[in-house]
Order: structure tokens, then C-alpha cells, then sequence
């Protein structure tokens, strides 16, 4: 909540510069001026899951809403950021088109195990910087068999001790060594930190067989930047464990936030209490308000560390809280002093539906004006003669758009006294009704589902649809449009709950209206806005790169030769796409149009020279993506998600009956191929069910390599029942990375396709483009795979330029007979 105090300080040089009447033009031209400074479209990004393997699929939808124009942005940016160092470990790009994209992508096997964080951004750069970000933390674990173990054991771990002492036991399966040839264990070497990758207390490398003593200084720690982290590395395995180590607890963390901003003498105010730990966990207590020294009542923060009370200041008087635990009082924390004069602002309930009732009280005579906005638009403005202290008020806000808005009462010079967030039309929820024909189902059994939009929303909407294991969504992680959109993108990081929308959650709502305030947005900010700040300097990522003539390699040259730049322009054409022909300048630069670089998932784009000879030229190119995901990842916060660390490696394995078991490598060399997991030179793969690139088993032990010639199903073709001829593998040395377009995703149909083989697939469904209406049901069916347990599904989506609708439905798989 502002500090409005300080603000009115501030603000009264500009009160010296506007002596005129209220100017209400002018403070909707400065609001103008404000939303174009700040406006951008919101970008969300649905993931099948946020729980995923090494090999494994990811498939996507991303939605931008309120976009100007969907034709400004043709590519999105996926960069995967290693939570522990923010190191960049994976990047793609996909084709966008009319304010969506739809892609999917495979987590390599060289991705370790541990917390990672998804970063989409678009090509689109404002001023130098990504117009729009989304983050979505997920987690990575492993279905290979471990080549070694590792856990983090206490000894002596005692926040009082001068030293507290931690072991790392580590082993590798399989036989122990055998004393009588005097075998040695084998060395795993290993990196560590204490405190954070960013800012370490302590750091070192060391390597051990068996176990490792880590000594740790206690006056070191200090809650909140107390983790030890080890990442261990052994036969090209990674595997990252962490512990909190006690510190000695710090006084807790309580902030107050008075209703409008501010206490006021003599007048009464909702003060709304957040309690957290000093390592900055929410926690929830018993506190005492007192006057003085006198207990005037008692209170309660709930799990969430959210609370409020009522208090009426008095002159003269100091108010302080002070937590009680058992038989022992913390900290005592004192209240703002109230101001000796001025208005409050207080409304009955912040989350309403069509009508606002707001109550304005002043302990002096004065003109107030209170204004309706969302910092982007000015709904209202009431101007309010102060004359006997207390001012009841019903705003009509039917007008208003859903979600989030701000209240403001000022003077007459435009100056802030109080503001407070509520939130209009609760009640027009945009839910989707998801039914299945039966809540239990058996392995491989198909799965009948009908999709309708509520009857008072829009007739129809575009969703993506996921069906997974309900355990690859975890709660700590989990996001969705919804709150995304009316909550999240403003108010930034909200407590972990499974719903903000559901029955019960009014309440929690209004205490997060009452204690967040807007995150963005400032009104001092807005006043300050200028037309100079509106003026946005828009650019692009694309590819480029050089030429150089290498056919004349000089013999006395030693080292890496580029080669000697060309004198005469020539023509690149991408094997994939021969009509696309790029024109280099005399030098042999050139830049390629990212619609010139599409290609399927996993697949590589091969420039080739045209001339007599190809293999006299050599082509460097120049990826963009690389720097700028680098800088994008080193701004970026790590969210911590994980409500205790994994002290076990084990917890980033996934259960033996969830998975098949996978070998580290696999490679299978025959034909003149040689491929990791089955695949050619060029990246081309058949898997158990004949399919030719299958997106469903990327990576699978028993996939094979095409043969030239021969016939085989394809996602695009495969439930027309067609198949096609297998061209063969055309690959060129100087490949890279170009724009992924989407590929589809068929449900596997066990009536038609069968394999003796367990399917332990996690996502058994995913669309990213399904039409739902409220005038009719949308069905469509599926077939569960071989896991048993329960399973989610999750639709979500848009409902136009500027809505968006969520609904979810779980039922469950039992073993087949």
C-alpha cells in the first residue's frame, strides 16, 4: 500500500504549478498518457503440466490478450532457466499467428533433474527490451535408471552450535568394491554454495566416494539465505540436492496496511496485517493490539499470514502489535502514526458485483473528489462537499469492465488522500462445464468427453485442452488464465492456493485487496507520465549471418580458419524450404526472414550455398536468441515454489510404475545411420506404433530409424487412416536451430494401434486449438494409457480479444483385467 503521506509531500510542488479548478480533462489525458506508456498485451502460456522427464514432450498454447494488433508478433522465445544458477539450458522458437501460438518441444536428455523455470517472450523488442514476459517454474525429473545416489544427512545441524556439520552420503548400484583386489569406490566430484547461486555465503569443489563432512559456520546463516546446495556430476549425470540449514530466527516480518493508506485521528479504519517469517515464509498467529501497554484486543493471522482489525487512532496515543507463541511475546511492531487531519476511504466489500458502497469520512470541511479508474481508463469522477464528516455512497459500476480497479480521492488540485483496490463483477465468472462419461476408467479404456461455456458467457471461445496425471501438476507451480489474467499479472505472486475463483474464496480475495494494492501502478507515477514517454522505439530478433570462401585454404594457415569473405553476392536456400531464397550482400552478409526458417519440432534447418560447389563456402550464423535469452535469464527471479528442498535424489526420479525403463544413451547403428534413441542423421525416427516422427514418444528405447522408401503413418495423417513414403535423410554440416511450427497430437486409439509393450504416457490428450461454444457441447474422446491414478483435465482459454474462460475435471484409472 502507498505511503500517500510521503506522496502529498511530493506533490505539492505540482500543487503550486495547477492552481485552476480540478482538471478533470487533464487527469484523463494524463491517465491516456499513462496507459500508453505502460500498455502491453498480457501473454499466458498453457503447459500440459508444469512436471516433466528428460526425452519428454512439451506441448503448449500461448495467448496474447488485449494486443493491438495480433500481426506485430510472429515468433515466440522459449528459453529454459536452471532455477539454481539461472543458467540457460534449453531454447526454441515457434511461429505465432493472429495473437497465438501453438508449439511443442522435447526437454533434452543433457537437461539435469532439478527446478527450472519456462521464460517466453516474443521477438518483438520495445525500446530495447521484451515487450511482455511469462514465467513458468516447473520441475524436471529423470525415468533413466540413476547412475549414482546422493542424499544430504544432518549431524550436527543446531543454529546455537558454532559449526553445524552435514553429510553427503553418495553411491553408485551395483556391487560394492572388492577389498581383496583392492578396488577403489569410484570419485564423483561435486560444486556447492551456501546461501544462493547469486550471492554465496560459502562456495567450493571437492570430490568424494563414499561420503563428505561439509563444516558450516552458524553466524554465517541467517533465515531466508540458509540453503546448501550440491550439484553432483558422474558419468555425464547431474543431480542437484539441497537442505535449509537452521539459522538463528530473526524477529517476524509484520507490515500493516490501513484501508486508503492512511490512519487518521479519530477516525475509524480497517488496518489490514500480513505476517511472515524473517526468512519471509507466511505465517499464521495470535497478536496482541495494544495501546500503550495496554492489550485493546486480540488477534489472529490465518495460514497465509493474512489478517485485519479495526481501529479508531487517538491523539497522543501509541499503538504497537506483538506476536504471542505459547508463553513469550515477540517483537513488538508499532502502527503508522496517524495523520492529524485529512479523509479515510472505506468500502463495505471489495469484491462486488454491480454496486459499490463506499463510506468517505473527514474530520474537516473540504472538497474532495473521488474518481474511479484502472490506471489505463477513467470510469467516473464524484465531486464531494465534506460538510458533516461522513459521506455513504452507492456507485453503480454495472459499466465497468470485469476485474481489477482502484478508487482515488483527491483535493481539488488533483493530490492523493487515500486509494483502494476493489474488484467489479465477481459474479460474471466465465467457467467451462467439463463432464466425462464415467469418473473411473481402467487402463487403455477410452474416455468420453463434452466441453460447453456457461450460458451467460460469449457463444463461442478458443481453449487448448490438456488430459495428464494429476500428480504431474503441481499445486506450488500451477497457473491458469484465469487468475493469471484478473489477478496475477498485477498483482504479482499470490499465496499458493488451488483456486482464487471458487466457492470460499470471496473471502481470501478480500484480503488480498485490502493488503496487496496495486504492484504496477502508482498514482505519483501517472502524474508524472509525459507525451515523450508514449514515443516506443519497436524492433525484432532475426537470424543473420556471413559467407566466407574456404575452397582456397591457405597451407601455412594453422588454427581455426573462418575462411576469406566473398566478393560477389550469392544465394542461400534452406533445404527444407527451396523456394525460399535468401540474396547475401557483396561481403556475404545476409539476414533471414524467421518465415524462411520453419521447420518441425526438433528438426534443423540446413542452408545451402547455391553455386558450383557448395562445399567451397561456409556459412556462420549469427542467433540472436542466444544473448538475449542470457540477459533475459540473469534478470530473472527464481520463484522459490518447493515447500522444502530435496535432500534426495531419489525425488527427482519418477516411480517405477510410471515409467519404462531408459538407458542414459541409446544408439543404434545400422544403414549408415547413427542416432541417439533410434534416430538418423536428420533427426527422423519411427516409433512402436509405425508412426513417422511420433511427438507422443520422442525418445523411446524401442524406436528405429526410417528406411527410405518405406510407407509410414505421420501425426498429420495418421486418424485419416493414410500413410506416406519415407523421402529419405538429406543433412548438411552447417544446420542450427531455425522457427518451429506446431505439430499435431493424436491421441493414441488402442482399438486400432496396440503394443505389448507398457505406454506410460503422462499426457494422454492435448489440443491446442478446440472451438467451445454455450449453445452446444464440444465433445471429444481419448484413450487412457498404461498409469493408474488419478488424472486431470484442464481447458483453458479465450473467449475474445479480451476474456478468458477456465474449467477442469478429474477422474481416475484403475489396472485393466
Amino acid at each position: 500500500m502507498k505511503k500517500l503521506l510521503c506522496i502529498l509531500l511530493v506533490l505539492l510542488g505540482f500543487g503550486a504549478t495547477a492552481q485552476r479548478k480540478f482538471p478533470i480533462d487533464s487527469l484523463n489525458n494524463q491517465i491516456g498518457l499513462y496507459a500508453n506508456k505502460m500498455q502491453s498485451p498480457m501473454l499466458f502460456v498453457h503447459f500440459d503440466k508444469n512436471v516433466y522427464t528428460n526425452n519428454e514432450g512439451i506441448w503448449f498454447t500461448a495467448y496474447l490478450v488485449n494486443y493491438a494488433d495480433a500481426g506485430l508478433y510472429h515468433t515466440l522465445s522459449l528459453a529454459l532457466m536452471r532455477d539454481a544458477d539461472r543458467a540457460v539450458v534449453m531454447e526454441d522458437r515457434f511461429t505465432m499467428g493472429k495473437g497465438a501460438c501453438f508449439g511443442n518441444t522435447v526437454i533434452p536428455d543433457t537437461v539435469a533433474p532439478g527446478n527450472y523455470t519456462f521464460l517466453v517472450t516474443t521477438s518483438r523488442l520495445v525500446n530495447g527490451k521484451p515487450e511482455m514476459v511469462f514465467a513458468q517454474p516447473v520441475t524436471i525429473k529423470t525415468q533413466s535408471e540413476p547412475v549414482f545416489t546422493a542424499s544430504l544427512n544432518p549431524l550436527d545441524t543446531s543454529a546455537n552450535a558454532a559449526e553445524q556439520k552435514v553429510m553427503l552420503l553418495v553411491g553408485v548400484p551395483g556391487p560394492d568394491p572388492d577389498p581383496d583386489k583392492q578396488t577403489p569406490p569410484p570419485q564423483i566430484g561435486f560444486r556447492y554454495f551456501v546461501g544462493s547461486s547469486a550471492h554465496p555465503l560459502m562456495k567450493g569443489e571437492a570430490k568424494a566416494d563414499r561420503q563428505y563432512i561439509f563444516t558450516i559456520p552458524s553466524h554465517l546463516l541467517v533465515p531466508g539465505n540458509n540453503l546448501l546446495h550440491v550439484q553432483l556430476s558422474y558419468k555425464g549425470e547431474t543431480r542437484d540436492i539441497s537442505m535449509a540449514l537452521p539459522a538463528r530466527p530473526g524477529p517476524a516480518m509484520v507490515h500493516f496496511f490501513p484501508e486508503g493508506g492512511n490512519l487518521v485521528n479519530g477516525l475509524p479504519c480497517t488496518v489490514g496485517l500480513e505476517v511472515r517469517t524473517a526468512a519471509g515464509a507466511p505465517l499464521g498467529a495470535n497478536e496482541f493490539l495494544l495501546d500503550g501497554e495496554k492489550v485493546i484486543d486480540t488477534l489472529t493471522t490465518n495460514s497465509f499470514g493474512l489478517g485485519r482489525f479495526t481501529l479508531t487512532p487517538k491523539a497522543g496515543h501509541s499503538y504497537s502489535l506483538k506476536l504471542y507463541n505459547g508463553n513469550k511475546k515477540d517483537t513488538s511492531y508499532l502502527l503508522p502514526q496517524p495523520l492529524t487531519a485529512g479523509p479515510t476511504l472505506s468500502v463495505n466489500d471489495a469484491v462486488v458485483n454491480d454496486t459499490l458502497t463506499v463510506t468517505i469520512k473527514d474530520n474537516q470541511q473540504e472538497k474532495l473528489y473521488l474518481t474511479g479508474h484502472n490506471y489505463r481508463e477513467v470510469f467516473f469522477t464524484k465531486p464531494l462537499n465534506m460538510t458533516t464528516g461522513v459521506k455513504n455512497l452507492e456507485l453503480a459500476i454495472s459499466d465497468l469492465p470485469k476485474g481489477l480497479a482502484e478508487l482515488t480521492l483527491t483535493d481539488s488540485l488533483g493530490r492523493p488522500f487515500a486509494e483502494r483496490l476493489f474488484f467489479a463483477h465477481y459474479d460474471k465468472r466465465e467457467p467451462l462445464m467439463v463432464t466425462t462419461d464415467k469418473d473411473e476408467y481402467t487402463t487403455r479404456q477410452k474416455v468420453n468427453v463434452k466441453i460447453k461455456m456457461d450460458a451467460n458467457m460469449p457463444n463461442s471461445g478458443l481453449v487448448s485442452v490438456a488430459c495428464v496425471q494429476e500428480n504431474r501438476i503441481s499445486l506450488n507451480k500451477k497457473n491458469d488464465i484465469e487468475s493469471y489474467f484478473y489477478l496475477k499479472h498485477d498483482l504479482g505472486e499470490l499465496p499458493v492456493r488451488e483456486s482464487y475463483f471458487g466457492a470460499g474464496d470471496k473471502k481470501y480475495l478480500e484480503d488480498i485487496l485490502l493488503i496487496k494494492g496495486w504492484s504496477r501502478y502508482t498514482w505519483m507515477d501517472m502524474l508524472k507520465a509525459m507525451p515523450d514517454d508514449t514515443i516506443k522505439q519497436n524492433s525484432y530478433l532475426s537470424f543473420g549471418g556471413d559467407v566466407y570462401w574456404i575452397a582456397d585454404r591457405p597451407r601455412s594457415f594453422k588454427g581455426d580458419w573462418l575462411g576469406e569473405p566473398i566478393k560477389h553476392s550469392v544465394d542461400i536456400v534452406n533445404l527444407a524450404q527451396p523456394l525460399n531464397i535468401t540474396t547475401t550482400t557483396k561481403t556475404g552478409a545476409f539476414t533471414l526472414a524467421d518465415s524462411n526458417l520453419l521447420t518441425l519440432p526438433g528438426k534443423w534447418v540446413n542452408l545451402l550455398v547455391i553455386g558450383k560447389d557448395p562445399k567451397d563456402y561456409r556459412t556462420i550464423i549469427k542467433d540472436p536468441y542466444v544473448s538475449f535469452d542470457k540477459a533475459l535469464a540473469s534478470r530473472a527471479i527464481p520463484e522459490d515454489h518447493e515447500t522444502r528442498p530435496p535432500e534426495n535424489s531419489s525425488y527427482l526420479e519418477i516411480p517405477e510404475n510410471e515409467h519404462a525403463h531408459h538407458l542414459k544413451e541409446v544408439r543404434i547403428n545400422g544403414n549408415g545411420d547413427d542416432g541417439l534413441y533410434g534416430m538418423n542423421a536428420c533427426g527422423d525416427y519411427v516409433c512402436r506404433f509405425n508412426i513417422l516422427n511420433c511427438p507422443n514418444h520422442p525418445h523411446e528405447p524401442d524406436n528405429k530409424p526410417p528406411v527410405k522408401g518405406q510407407y509410414y503413418y505421420t501425426p498429420a495423417n495418421l486418424l485419416a487412416g493414410n500413410k506416406t513414403q519415407y523421402l529419405g535423410c538429406v543433412a548438411n554440416a552447417g544446420k542450427f536451430k531455425g522457427v518451429y511450427y506446431a505439430q499435431e497430437f493424436y491421441p493414441v486409439d488402442y482399438d486400432k494401434e496396440s503394443s505389448s509393450l507398457p505406454d506410460y504416457v503422462s499426457t494422454v490428450y492435448w489440443n491446442y486449438r478446440l472451438k467451445v461454444s454455450s449453445l452446444r457441447d464440444t465433445g471429444l474422446s481419448f484413450y487412457t494409457s498404461d498409469i493408474t491414478g488419478r488424472f486431470k483435465i484442464v481447458v483453458q482459454g479465450i473467449t475474445g480479444k479480451e476474456g478468458v474462460t477456465y474449467g477442469e475435471k478429474i477422474f481416475n484409472v484403475v489396472k485393466g483385467k
